[in-house]
């Protein structure tokens, strides 16, 4: 599989990862797609600030990379830029329901900048270079998943303590059943009671 495939599957996998980890709504790989071109075609200045911001959270070490890329490739920073804004979003939205989910959505952006920087490396690079980030593509895909698995745990969790209160209401409707029945019945002979 090459790195860009490499790449796309990471992306896919990572928004794929944030719609399990929210209860919620969140906005879909194709939305989010769009927003990205958006931001391409538009260039504006919030989104700079918001990608630099975003970046100094989750990859300090790539601002450096970020400025290279503003001006040697400006197409290249913009898709970057771009990339970087809409995921700031989703991590700020995510925010807002699950500061613990949203931390780790934030770490697994902060990996796939690492991965994109090592990606546009790859596409000039020798072949022993290209040795070196294979490798280090590995081991950061390797950390990406781990991530991914801490989402889908704690997605366990709050199904196992969604069906742990089904349950109990479950059983406390069981054990309260006559009670039930006995109140229903009278708002059934009440309402046939009431004058029309």
């Amino acid at each position: 599989m090459s790195v860009h495939k490499q790449l796309a599957v990471l992306i896919g996998l990572a928004l794929l990862s944030v719609r399990l980890a929210a209860a919620q709504e969140m906005p879909s790989p194709q939305m989010m797609q769009v927003e990205v071109q958006k931001i391409v075609q538009e260039r504006p200045r919030e989104a700079e600030a918001a990608a630099r911001a975003f970046l100094q959270l989750v990859a300090a070490d790539r601002v450096a990379e970020l400025d290279d890329l503003k001006a040697h490739f400006p197409d290249a920073y913009w898709q970057e830029v771009a990339q970087l804004t809409v995921q700031f979003g989703v991590v700020q939205n995510l925010n807002r329901r699950d500061s613990v989910r949203a931390s780790v959505v934030a770490r697994m952006f902060g990996l796939e900048a690492h991965a994109r920087t090592l990606q546009r490396a790859y596409r000039s690079a020798n072949e022993a270079r290209r040795t070196a980030y294979r490798s280090q593509l590995e081991t950061l895909l390797g950390g990406h998943f781990d991530l991914e698995n801490q989402l889908r745990l704690l997605e366990i969790k709050d199904i196992e303590r969604r069906l742990t209160d089904v349950r109990a209401e479950t059983q406390r409707r069981i054990d309260k059943r006559a009670e039930f029945v006995r109140w229903a019945v009278d708002d059934v002979i009440r309402d046939a009671t009431r004058p029309q």
